[in-house]
């Protein structure tokens, strides 16, 4: 089971209006530039947002790079929310999350969760809850926007699975 969910991911793909109720919703981190989160970034903040103004989470836990080398995700992303109105209450950070086995492991560990949101776009947020419920949390999948570019999205595509969801399997398999 682990081979195949972390090949292909799991579960459906709910938009924010129609997402089952959760305490906590995670954001996840991609590049940030400039002081500004990229346009993967930015749809999945926005979704998050949406998640919370709807009261189908009470809170968001953004998890990136804090000593990214394109710059701290969690300072841009903790920047755009708190400028969209988000209180501090409703925001959880966490810098170390590497990638989206370790912001998984994290969300579990030390924030102690067992039921969340993951949100981000379609393509990823498949195998991050492959990859959370692998780990013992209860976890739906929020689809999140992008307003990027036709290069970007090959990009990130061929990211996933040449690369993202091998490495995702490997990690369920042998127990990361």
């Amino acid at each position: 089971m682990g081979i195949a969910t972390g090949l292909f991911g799991d579960g459906p793909l709910y938009s924010p209006g129609e997402a089952p109720r959760a305490p906590v919703a995670i954001a996840f981190g991609a590049s940030v530039r400039g002081g500004r989160p990229g346009s993967f970034v930015e749809g999945r903040l926005q979704a998050a947002v949406e998640l919370l103004r709807s009261g189908r989470v009470s809170q968001v836990l953004i998890s990136g790079n804090a000593g990214g080398t394109s710059g701290d995700e969690i300072a841009v992303m903790t920047g755009w929310l708190r400028a969209r109105g988000v209180p501090d209450t409703a925001i959880l950070t966490d810098g170390a999350g590497l990638d989206t086995f370790s912001a998984c492991l994290h969300a579990r560990d030390d924030f102690g969760l067992t039921r969340i949101l993951v949100v981000s776009q379609g393509f990823h947020a498949r195998r991050a809850v492959a990859i959370a419920r692998h780990l013992g949390l209860d976890a739906d999948a929020v689809r999140a926007s992008c307003a990027c570019t036709r290069r970007a999205w090959v990009r990130n595509l061929a990211r996933e699975y040449l690369l993202s969801r091998p490495k995702a399997a490997l990690d369920m398999t042998r127990g990361r």
